[in-house]
C-alpha cells in the first residue's frame, strides 16, 4: 500500500485555474515518487463551497494521512496553517514540499 501525503497550501481567495494547478503539479511530482497524493482541491472538487464544508472534508482526509507536505503559499493560508497545526499536533510528519524532501520521506531500502 502506497504511503499518502497531503498537500496543504492556499486555496481560498486564489483564482481557481492556477490553484488548482499548483496543487495539480505538486501531485504528480508526489505520485512520481512512488506515493499516494491527497490533493484538497480533488477532495473538495468545489471552489464554490463554504469554507468549513472544506476544512471538514480535509481534514477528514488529511487523518488518512502519512504526511503533509506544504506549498510556500501555506503561510497565509488560515486552513492550510490549520492542517499544519493539527498534524503536527497529531505527530503526522510534515515538511515543505520540495522533490528533496519526497525523496527523504522514503523508507531506506534494505
Amino acid at each position: 500500500m502506497k504511503k499518502k501525503i497531503y498537500i496543504a497550501g492556499k486555496v481560498t481567495g486564489e483564482p481557481k485555474h492556477s490553484c488548482a494547478l499548483k496543487f495539480a503539479m505538486a501531485a504528480k511530482e508526489i505520485e512520481a515518487q512512488g506515493f499516494e497524493a491527497v490533493n484538497p482541491i480533488e477532495v473538495v472538487r468545489d471552489f464554490e463551497a463554504p469554507w468549513e464544508t472544506a476544512m471538514k472534508k480535509c481534514i477528514k482526509a488529511l487523518m488518512d494521512c502519512d504526511a503533509l507536505f506544504f506549498l510556500p503559499c501555506t503561510e497565509n493560508s488560515p486552513g492550510a496553517n490549520w492542517e499544519l497545526e493539527i498534524a503536527n499536533r497529531l505527530k503526522i510528519p510534515t515538511s515543505k514540499f520540495s522533490t528533496e524532501a519526497i525523496k527523504l520521506f522514503k523508507p531506506k531500502e534494505k
